[in-house]
């Protein structure tokens, strides 16, 4: 793709839509490509399930590779479900700093 400005603008002047490398034929890889990283949002909704549940991060991985089958096919690793974790913990965390907070300065 060759791309253009022209008048303040970005317009692709040339287009070819054949790829120009060996696609990825193995599921287990394309966890590792950017485009493919990240939990969908149903999958999301259901680890913040467990979450809630109190599971450890190795229970919940294990709990979706039996879904997908095999560990290497799951999209994600264990290091994305740490960053939901935490990011989850920080959002309980934040609630009860503020009431927390409140309560001290009605003493």
């Amino acid at each position: 793709m060759i791309v253009n400005i022209i008048d303040g603008r970005w317009e692709v002047i040339y287009f070819v839509g054949e790829h120009n490398h060996p696609l990825v034929d193995k599921p287990c890889l394309t966890k590792y490509l950017r485009s493919h990283q990240g939990i969908p949002p149903e999958e999301r909704a259901f680890l913040t399930h467990l979450h809630n549940c109190n599971l450890t991060t190795g229970r919940m991985m294990h709990i979706m590779s039996d879904f997908y089958g095999s560990e290497l096919i799951v999209p994600y690793g264990t290091k994305h479900i740490k960053n939901l974790k935490m990011l989850l913990n920080k959002d309980d965390t934040k609630e009860g700093d503020m009431i927390e907070t409140v309560a001290y300065f009605k003493d």
